[in-house]
C-alpha cells in the first residue's frame, strides 16, 4: 500500500510538472491598436447630386468646426480564415480636431494576418448601452436626445452680409464601413504590435459634388452632407502611428 501511495504521488507531481510547463509557452496573440485621425482636408467622395436651395448656397461664405463626434459599434477583424469581433459594444468617437492621433481601443489579437476591418455608424438605443460603465454612458447623452443620431458636428456658419451663427448638425444615418487593409496587416510572433488608423477628413463634409458649400442648417442639405459623411473615413495600417498609410 505505501509502494502505492508513493508511485500515486510521483505521478500526480509528473502531472503537476507537465502542467507548469504548459503555462510556459508563449500566448499566439499579440496587441492591435485602433486610433483615429481627424483631417480638415477633402478625400475623394462619392458622386452627389444638388440638393440644397440655391439660394442657400449661395449665401454661405464660410463653415467652421469646432466639435465633431460619431458613434461605431461593432468592429470587426477579418483574415483569410476567420472573422474577430474587436468590439461589439457602441463607443463615442470624439475627433481631435488638432489632427493628433489618438487610440480609440487596444485589444489583443490571435497572430493572423488582416485584410479587412468593418464597423457600423451607428444610431445607437438605450438597451445597447445598459451594460457600459457610467462613464462611458454619459458620452451618449447627446446622441440619444431627440430622434437618436449617429453623428453630430458643431461649429459656425458665415453667410453672406451677416456675423457668424453657431450650428449643431446631427445626422441618423446608419452606415456600414468595409475597408480592405493595403497593405495587409500582420500581428505575429516577430510583429506582436500592430495598428489601424481612422482618418476621418471633414473637407467635404458641406460640399456638393460641384465643390459648392451647402447650408448645414438647411434640412434640404442633409442628403448631401449624410453622403459626405460617408464617405469621408479612410482606415489603413499605421504601424508607427504618425497618421499616415504604412506603404509595406
Amino acid at each position: 500500500m505505501q509502494k502505492l501511495i508513493i508511485a500515486l504521488l510521483a505521478l500526480a507531481g509528473l502531472v503537476i510538472w507537465i502542467g507548469c510547463e504548459g503555462t510556459t509557452d508563449p500566448a499566439r496573440t499579440g496587441s492591435l491598436s485602433l486610433a483615429s485621425r481627424y483631417s480638415p482636408l477633402t478625400t475623394p467622395a462619392a458622386s452627389l447630386s444638388m440638393t440644397g436651395s440655391t439660394a442657400s448656397v449661395l449665401a454661405v461664405d464660410s463653415i467652421t468646426i469646432t466639435r465633431a463626434r460619431l458613434v461605431i459599434r461593432d468592429i470587426k477583424l477579418k483574415s483569410s480564415s476567420d472573422s474577430l469581433n474587436f468590439r461589439v459594444d457602441p463607443m463615442v468617437v470624439e475627433l481631435n480636431l488638432a489632427s493628433a492621433s489618438q487610440n480609440i481601443e487596444v485589444k489583443e489579437v490571435p497572430f493572423a494576418t488582416y485584410r479587412r476591418i468593418e464597423f457600423d455608424v451607428h444610431r445607437t438605443q438605450q438597451s445597447e448601452i445598459s451594460g457600459l460603465p457610467a462613464a462611458e454612458q454619459a458620452k451618449f447623452a447627446d446622441f440619444l436626445a431627440g430622434e437618436i443620431y449617429s453623428v453630430i458636428v458643431e461649429g459656425m456658419v458665415y453667410r453672406t452680409g451677416q456675423s457668424g451663427a453657431s450650428y449643431v448638425y446631427r445626422s441618423k444615418i446608419n452606415a456600414k464601413q468595409k475597408h480592405d487593409l493595403m497593405p495587409e496587416l500582420t500581428v505575429s510572433e516577430q510583429a506582436p504590435e500592430a495598428n489601424i488608423t481612422l482618418l476621418i477628413s471633414s473637407g467635404g463634409w458641406f460640399k456638393n459634388s460641384n465643390g459648392a458649400l451647402v447650408d448645414p442648417t438647411d434640412t434640404n442639405s442633409e442628403g448631401v452632407i449624410d453622403e459626405n459623411l460617408k464617405a469621408s473615413i479612410r482606415v489603413f495600417k499605421d504601424n508607427n502611428k504618425d497618421g499616415l498609410k504604412d506603404n509595406n
